[in-house]
């Protein structure tokens, strides 16, 4: 609730506007009755034809002026709800952005999507639907209470037991109905996961003809889901029978009581009318009000999982420099990057991923990291752009530990390729332009010419003007990776990460690119991921990883004489003869 606390004082003048535009529309549906009982009392029971007309008047005039109030409150709820739905996206977009992958991960993609998309579209339908429904309530029922109280105590008791008996009732239902609301939820986000990996994975569900399974699998989920929606509806169909239920004792008891009462000649008829009026307008408000309450516990259950993902503490945070004691010694003009006995583990492994890592990145040099699967290559790149802290040692950048530079900084002077290749949907040129946005149409050029990809964009029709899809479906793997690499060129950078991404070359174009790097970017720094021998021998230094430990450091051709783990790499891919290790 900190969360909508916080909006409503933030926004505190719209919600000052609305409250009133309430106000007014309550005047306007309580005067009614009590001019309807003026009516009948001083008008139509003494035959005063002016006195109904002027009332007449009266009703109508006040009718509209609870009109006029009705529709502008139902406008600003409209934009209150909206402004939520606005700032609180922002709020969440932002915090994700500074959430580390690890949070991310811990939390899941699909989820992320639900609470971002159907969480927030619950809370602003309730924020709609309790300013219109919920608070008119409770102040209708006080008004009526009191205006028939000030006419007759004795039949303000009807009136008043019927709402203490519904609003027990309604209490009772909400309590046994927000776990099952609660759930829902949480089925949602498992129908979310199911849906993705159902769509992301078609082709290899086709290529195991592994249907049955998957609509199985598919009917489960959604079946799961359906049965908490049933078992809620199941609790809260009760409301509206009960609702009219109570309506038909209290309008049968007023008019008993007041029958009664007419008889004895405590009150005039149109007394009567006026307290049936007020409570079967109370009781009416109630029931849509106790209709609306049955979507409240899925709301709260979403505020809950938006407010989860807000207060989360972030695992990388950008530190304040309280003094030039936190600084690291700069370094020499020659070191780029200097990784210092780094050891990082992820928080569920048991072993770490990397342990006592110590080299240096020279400016304007080429460092190479090669390894088999899991030696933790990636790993290395991932920590110089800090996605995630290391546990012991650091990574000083320019002379700076990066735990003491803001994410932004580091980030604006390094330019990364992923090693999984992903595109933006829009057109080849606006992915290109991520890396540079002013960047001119030589320099876009330029850069697809070094990433070899000048030649099959010259083959599409529309050339950079050409639609790319959401990850860049409507190409090729290696045309994704070019693509990559030439995003990255772009940007202006103190080092060029390149994470394993030449793997969906073929040989032919990895040598053309390899030799345009060269060329083109002879003066830059560079960091290579990489597992072919054949990206990385001309690089000026390599990194032999194995099983998260350095077990070799040197050219190509000294790690081909001197270093075992390298001689059986450089084996395996037919660079040397076996009789040569």
């Amino acid at each position: 609730m900190k969360l909508i606390g916080k909006f409503l004082t933030v926004n505190k003048r719209l919600v000052l506007f609305t409250f009133l535009s309430l106000c007014i529309q309550v005047i306007g549906t309580l005067g009614v009755p009590l001019l309807v009982a003026k009516l009948i009392d001083e008008g139509i029971v003494s035959g005063n034809s002016a006195s109904v007309t002027w009332i007449g008047i009266e009703m109508l005039g006040m009718a509209i002026i609870g009109s006029i109030g009705a529709i502008i409150g139902s406008w600003l709820s409209a934009e209150l709800a909206a402004k939520f739905g606005f700032e609180i996206r922002n709020s969440f977009f932002d915090k994700v952005q500074l959430l580390s992958i690890k949070d991310t991960e811990e939390f899941g993609t699909a989820t992320l999507l639900t609470r971002m998309t159907n969480d927030v579209d619950n809370i602003q339908r309730m924020l709609v639907l309790f300013l219109q429904m919920i608070l008119p309530a409770p102040i209708i029922s006080i008004f009526a209470i009191i205006m028939t109280y000030l006419h007759s105590p004795k039949l303000a008791m009807i009136p008043l037991l019927s709402i203490i008996i519904y609003g027990g009732i309604a209490t009772y239902l909400l309590k046994k109905g927000v776990p099952f609301s609660n759930q829902i939820q949480k089925n949602i986000d498992r129908v979310m996961v199911t849906l993705r990996e159902f769509f992301n994975g078609i082709t290899m569900i086709r290529a195991f003809d592994n249907q049955d399974y998957e609509e199985k699998r598919t009917n489960q989920t959604f079946e799961e889901y359906g049965n908490s929606m049933i078992r809620v509806n199941q609790i809260f169909a009760w409301l509206t029978p009960v609702a009219f239920l109570i309506m038909g004792v209290v309008f049968a008891l007023i008019i008993w009581f007041g029958g009664v009462l007419i008889g004895f000649g405590e009150i005039e008829i149109g007394i009567v009318t006026a307290v049936i009026e007020y409570s079967m307008l109370t009781l009416a408000y109630l029931m849509m009000a106790a209709m609306v309450l049955v979507t409240l516990p899925q709301s709260l259950a979403s505020l809950k999982r938006l407010e989860e993902v807000l207060g989360t503490n972030e695992e990388i945070k950008d530190y304040v420099l309280q003094s030039e004691g936190n600084l690291v010694a700069k370094s020499t003009d020659q070191v780029m990057v200097n990784y210092h006995k780094v050891t990082f583990s992820y928080d569920r492994a048991t072993d770490p991923v990397l342990e006592n890592i110590d080299f240096t990145i020279l400016k304007g040099k080429t460092t190479a990291i090669v390894g088999g699967t899991g030696s933790g290559k990636s790993t290395v790149a991932k920590l110089l752009l800090r996605l995630s802290d290391v546990n012991a040692g650091s990574v000083v950048f320019d002379g700076i530990d990066i735990r003491n530079l803001s994410q932004a900084d580091l980030r604006s002077r390094t330019s990364y390729v992923p090693q999984k290749a992903f595109l933006f949907s829009g057109t080849i040129e606006s992915n290109l332009r991520m890396g540079k946005p002013d960047a001119t149409t030589e320099e876009l050029a330029k850069a697809l010419d070094t990433a070899q990809a000048t030649e099959f964009i010259a083959s599409l029709k529309d050339g950079m003007d050409s639609f790319v899809a959401q990850g860049g479906d409507n190409f090729s793997g290696g045309q994704k990776q070019r693509l990559c690499i030439a995003r990255a060129l772009i940007k202006p950078a103190d080092i060029y990460i390149f994470d394993d991404s030449f793997s969906a070359l073929d040989y032919k174009t990895d040598v053309l690119l390899r030799q345009a790097l060269k060329r083109e970017m002879g003066e830059k720094t560079l960091l290579i991921v990489a597992q072919r021998l054949s990206t990385i021998q001309e690089a000026d230094q390599i990194i032999v990883l194995d099983d998260g430990r350095i077990v070799g450091k040197g050219t190509h051709q000294e790690l081909v004489n001197n270093n075992q783990t390298y001689q059986e790499f450089a084996a395996s891919q037919g660079m040397i003869g076996k009789g040569e290790q």
